[in-house]
């Protein structure tokens, strides 16, 4: 991130409804303390210069929660209980199962909950998208093909697709990481610093691979030879007009990188994602299993593609028509399973 936009921020839009106040103060040394502050409460942390990817996350995680909380009508105490929990995880303390759960909002949902239909026009076609919504899905699930079963197989028709999201699957492959772990070099810096996510302006959309943080390891999934080599192959084509080189160069499974994780979901606030193992193989276990063509899904508001499918006749193109407004979602949602059905 660049230095321009570190300033003192506040957000109190939410003070009446929550009780809390956020503040971001910049300190002389670079570091930047944060705060959730209210009558007799001052949750704190301070992030460290250069963690500062951090820093932004947390505010906009902080003030995320607010509006989530208050839309659902919490009391001030659950709230105010909520904020320091996300400010114990990016303190670094550990939170059990227990204690995550103590604060999260209940997300009651059962195999005989109907799935909500967000039908959709493609190249002339009318297609149902029906979203199946799940419980948490938690590294304690380690195959997540008996929950594909559960809640989306007796939703299933013959001639069905499905398609599953890739943060699910990644999940129970146990490929996510704290973001305390990862330990970005200087050219993880040097390559987000070219990576416009449009932080503090009204076009920020996400942090992506504009951190340092999801840089370094996208840069390890791709490895360093190939991320050198399309990052010059970048900067000889960006002057031409020719954009996306550098993504294109170093494949799917680098791209599919990300943090972080959740702004609403406790339990993921502090983790990004790395690619799924071997989404290809997942999706026709699937399709062996339950008979339908399935497809790994990664989608965001910048678009969707495939990172593993059970058949190549599904296209890349009619998938990001498909979820070209990411039905899915990106925050707590809970519908990582949509059954596309031609209507």
């Amino acid at each position: 991130m660049r230095s321009t936009i570190e300033k003192p921020l506040t957000y109190a839009d939410m003070q009446e409804q929550t009780g809390l106040t956020i503040t971001y103060a910049p300190r002389p040394d670079g570091s930047v303390e944060l705060k959730a502050i209210g009558d007799g409460v001052d949750i704190a942390t301070i992030v460290p210069a250069d963690r500062l990817d951090e820093a932004h996350i947390l505010y906009m995680e902080a003030t995320e929660l607010l509006r989530a909380r208050a839309k659902i009508g919490q009391t001030h105490d659950e709230i105010r209980r909520a904020e320091e929990t996300l400010f114990a995880l990016f303190r670094g303390e550990k939170m059990s199962a227990e204690q995550l759960a103590s604060v999260n909002v209940a997300r009651p949902s059962s195999p005989d909950t109907a799935p909500v239909n967000k039908p959709i026009e493609v190249d002339g076609g009318r297609y149902d998208r029906l979203l199946v919504k799940t419980r948490l899905i938690t590294m304690v699930d380690d195959d997540l093909l008996p929950l594909i079963e559960e809640y989306a197989g007796p939703h299933l028709k013959p001639g069905d697709m499905l398609f599953v999201s890739e943060k699910a699957l990644c999940i129970a492959q146990q490929r996510v990481v704290d973001m305390s772990v990862i330990k970005p070099t200087w050219l993880a810096r040097l390559f987000a610093r070219n990576v416009s996510n449009f932080y503090g302006t009204e076009d920020f959309r996400g942090f992506g691979h504009g951190t340092a943080l999801a840089m370094q390891l996208f840069i390890e999934e791709a490895g360093y030879p190939r991320a050198f080599f399309a990052a010059a192959v970048s900067a000889l084509t960006r002057p031409l007009g020719i954009r996306g080189a550098f993504y294109y160069l170093c494949g799917k499974q680098a791209k599919s990188v990300d943090l972080p994780m959740s702004f609403l979901i406790l339990e993921y606030a502090h983790s990004a994602k790395l690619a799924p193992r071997d989404p290809s193989g997942f999706a026709k276990r699937v399709k062996s299993k339950l008979g339908c063509e399935t497809i790994v899904l990664d989608a965001n508001y910048r678009g969707a593609f495939s990172l593993g499918k059970s058949t190549r006749t599904v296209t890349e193109s009619f998938i990001g028509k498909l979820f070209r407004d990411n039905p899915m979602g990106q925050s707590d949602e809970m519908t990582p399973f949509c059954i596309v059905r031609k209507a």
